[in-house]
């Protein structure tokens, strides 16, 4: 192999490649790839075939480091695949350049590189610029020249969006444009979402491409979670007088949907701040295309960067200003409630039927802006349906068996601990659907992780997702959603483990999973049990009767189940149950209730009360029954007064102003609203009374407003 040394300051040396060689090897597909196309057709197209790297990185929108890169990298593979000379330094470094071009260095530490004219030659000869545009037939063809030409960037790419929207995992960085469809125009990248994204199109010969506003699923296909997006464009807006973003609509780059105002973004609509570029029938020059592949690796790559971290910014300066200024609860019962139940960690809502008190723990929880569940309670309801019990399930062989299940306040409480243990994914319901609406198309093949045992996914009537064993016997196995969920988040498989990791794999790989924000362990969890009364405390609760004191929230609290020994040891209580320190408990029940004597007087001492009473609530009518409101206060008023006068009533009988919103169902007729709701209330609670008939008649009286009751008819 020959040898030439080039002196060190000298850009220069004879040619070793001739025209014949560069025609061979220009015609050589399998060798040129588009890199090399363009690095030399930039070079071929300036005045006298010269320039510095620094002018085409200015003019083409890219570092002169990948023009560097590409030069050199081609020159490199061409010397190996000659195999017939070496060009080197005097210290015995390679000099390829020199196989390329030649030199001089100018002013500044830049150089100047011209083409040898033996490769000029060969690129007038071959027509070698229009003859290296790009055909492309179709979307998909388009998408295959991107990823392949921007793979460097996709693993940049994914690392910095997983920092920016706190994925638990980063995206696959096999390819950059997610395009599975043929039938689409379009493509957003990999893990696009709820948030602003890369997007590309090809339509009626013109490739369009930017940043995009909108879901992953767009225009006719399914509208956009606007309070999602919103924020991304709130950030955009306030950066469109930002250098970024000037030098891109320096460009040609515009928001195809004119906005100034954020108020002026409609939902439903995709918005994409973008370029487009006319094709040339079926063909795009080596130069336009990669304006479109220095663009996405460039000047919008540091746009996007921005949008995010002002969104994230501004999310995190909403919520301070929000705990900053929020407003204490101006509604003074609610502000009783609310300080009774921080104070005491459990509370309970008596008072008359009627009088709203679940519509009050509900608000209040939102108020607080707390998670919050709401459990009916009744006469069946038991220990196995709140704490935790078995359940039949079918086994792996199909046979049924039995198997410990969480009850509801037990799973309340899991959700409350992972969201202290930051384990709690803010996003996980908006996922869950997108999966199971992509495999409700068409079911998904995987393999169990250890022995690789293959097997489909379909999704069931309950929307769980079934695993269908490839087996002659085509067994099938539910994997739940809390099932899903509980692995996402904690790592742990309650059972079926095998196909569960292999779903949870797939899920997150193809996914995107986000933590709740670590920045407020302090979220409140509230559980409201409606009608407590109605079931037996004791066979409800159990051994709960200890950790339920607000004294003993927390680890402190723990107390050993009935099925302690059958806890997994994933089970996050399987030293002990105990109710997390976040959790609130609120009560409902009405007085009257007969059943209201199973409360015994060690869970009363548990909780505080709060009696709720029929005319502190008249709030409740306002906007829904205006206009017969003034008289339905005072034939309410009445008609409680009358109540009062009975013998053996109270104010705990009371008829509550709910009640009275049935109004609308019938246009104000007050006669109505008597027949068919109050009247057998009260004749339940005159039930057994000897004279019912008379006292009816007489609250009948004082609800139609007429006070002059007869002596006889009110005897107490």
């Amino acid at each position: 192999m020959q040898q030439i040394i080039v002196k060190d300051g000298d850009y220069n040396c004879p040619p070793q490649v001739t025209k014949q060689d560069w025609i061979d090897i220009l015609s050589d597909d399998s060798f040129m790839s588009n890199n090399y196309k363009f690095a030399l057709s930039i070079f071929y197209l300036e005045p006298e075939h010269k320039a510095t790297c620094k002018y085409l990185a200015e003019k083409y929108h890219t570092h002169p480091t990948s023009i560097s890169g590409f030069i050199t990298q081609f020159s490199a593979r061409l010397q190996d695949k000659l195999d017939r000379f070496e060009i080197i330094r005097e210290d015995g470094s390679s000099n390829w350049w020199l196989i390329t071009m030649t030199g001089k260095k100018l002013a500044g530490g830049l150089f100047e590189w011209r083409l040898r004219d033996e490769l000029i030659e060969a690129i007038f000869e071959l027509d070698y610029i229009q003859k290296s545009m790009l055909q492309i037939h179709d979307m998909e063809a388009l998408i295959k020249y991107v990823n392949n030409d921007i793979y460097d960037f996709a693993t940049r790419f994914v690392k910095t969006r997983q920092h920016l929207a706190d994925l638990k995992r980063p995206n696959s960085a096999k390819q950059f444009f997610a395009y599975e469809s043929k039938n689409r125009d379009w493509a957003v990248n990999v893990g696009g979402s709820d948030e602003v994204q890369y997007r590309i199109y090809l339509r009626d010969g013109i490739v369009g491409y930017g940043l995009g506003f909108n879901t992953r699923y767009v225009e006719s296909e399914r509208r956009p979670n606007f309070e999602y997006i919103k924020p991304y464009m709130e950030a955009f807006i306030s950066l469109r007088e930002s250098d970024e973003i000037t030098k891109l609509e320096d460009r040609g780059f515009s928001l195809d949907n004119d906005i100034t105002d954020i108020n002026d973004f409609e939902k439903g609509k995709y918005y994409l701040y973008g370029r487009r570029i006319k094709m040339n029938d079926k063909y795009l020059s080596l130069i336009d295309y990669y304006s479109i592949i220095n663009d996405l690796k460039g000047g919008l790559f540091e746009v996007y960067k921005k949008v995010y971290e002002l969104t994230n910014k501004l999310r995190v300066n909403s919520d301070e200003v929000a705990q900053e200024v929020q407003q204490p609860i101006t509604n003074s019962l609610l502000q009783e409630i609310s300080e009774l139940l921080l104070a005491n960690k459990n509370l309970i809502l008596t008072g008359a039927p009627g009088t709203g008190k679940t519509y009050l723990a509900k608000t209040l929880a939102e108020e607080w802006g707390a998670e919050y569940k709401i459990i009916q309670f009744h006469p069946s309801y038991d220990y196995t349906d709140f704490v935790e019990g078995l359940r039949p399930i079918q086994n792996e062989n199909g046979e049924v068996g039995f198997e410990l299940r969480d009850g509801s306040f037990k799973n309340f409480c899991k959700e409350a601990l992972k969201y202290q243990n930051n384990q709690q994914l803010s996003n996980f319901e908006e996922v869950y659907q997108r999966f199971i609406d992509d495999i409700s198309e068409s079911s998904i093949d995987l393999t169990t992780p250890s022995r690789e045992s293959p097997f489909s996914i379909i999704v069931n009537s309950r929307e769980n997702i079934t695993a269908v064993l490839s087996s002659e016997t085509q067994r099938q196995i539910t994997l739940t959603k809390p099932l899903i969920q509980n692995y996402l988040e904690t790592g742990k498989s309650l059972r079926w483990k095998p196909y569960l990791t292999s779903v949870c794999d797939y899920i997150e790989e193809n996914y995107d999973l986000r933590m709740s924000d670590t920045g407020d362990k302090s979220k409140k969890f509230i559980i409201i049990l409606d009608e407590i009364n109605r079931a037996e405390i004791s066979k409800v609760l159990g051994e709960l009767f200890f950790s339920i004191d607000p004294g003993y929230r927390g680890e402190s609290g723990r107390v050993t189940t009935q099925y302690a020994n059958l806890q997994t040891n994933e089970d996050v209580f399987k030293k002990g149950f105990y109710i997390p320190d976040n959790v609130y408990i609120i009560g409902t029940m009405n007085d009257i209730d007969r059943s209201v004597e199973s409360f015994d007087f060690a869970m009363r001492r548990r909780f505080a009360w709060k009696e709720i009473k029929s005319a502190d609530r008249l709030s409740m009518w306002e906007g829904q029954i205006d206009d017969w409101a003034e008289e339905a206060k005072q034939r309410l008023t009445d008609l409680n007064e009358a109540i009062e006068s009975v013998q053996g009533l109270s104010s705990a009988y009371h008829v509550g102003p709910s009640y009275f919103l049935k109004l609308t169902n019938y246009d104000g007729d007050f006669d109505k609203l008597w027949t068919y709701h109050l009247e057998s209330l009260l004749f339940e609670y005159l039930r057994g009374y000897p004279d019912a008939e008379q006292q009816i008649q007489g609250l009948k009286d004082a609800y139609n407003l007429q006070l002059g009751l007869d002596d006889d008819r009110n005897d107490g």
